[in-house]
């Protein structure tokens, strides 16, 4: 059987002590205490639902992007941030191959 690939865009915001990675094309999220403790999650999150997807014969609905209301609020909280404390944000490439 042929590997196929997605290449996909995963963003990681910091908030306090915590980061939040979001990957845009799936609607896939999760976080960690470190920057590469939230990719790393990111990366297993997006292996557990592409796996998932393809157990459950749903390869073509496996691309579902972020609804732009989720987005916006992911981007810029549900509170008006103080001036002082603007949030990091990464953006990071994610490629995973599956057979």
């Amino acid at each position: 059987m042929r590997k196929r690939a997605l290449i996909l865009t995963g963003i990681i915001k910091r908030e306090g002590n915590q980061y939040t990675a979001l990957c845009l094309e799936l609607d896939v999220s999760s976080f960690g205490g470190t920057l590469e403790k939230a990719i790393t999650a990111l990366r297993d999150a997006v292996e557990t639902y592409v796996q998932y997807m393809l157990e459950e014969g749903r390869e073509d609905a496996t691309m579902r992007p972020v609804p732009i209301s989720a987005l916006r609020e992911f981007l810029m909280g549900t509170t008006t941030p103080s001036k002082k404390s603007h949030p990091a944000f990464r953006a990071i490439p994610l490629e995973y191959s599956y057979a």
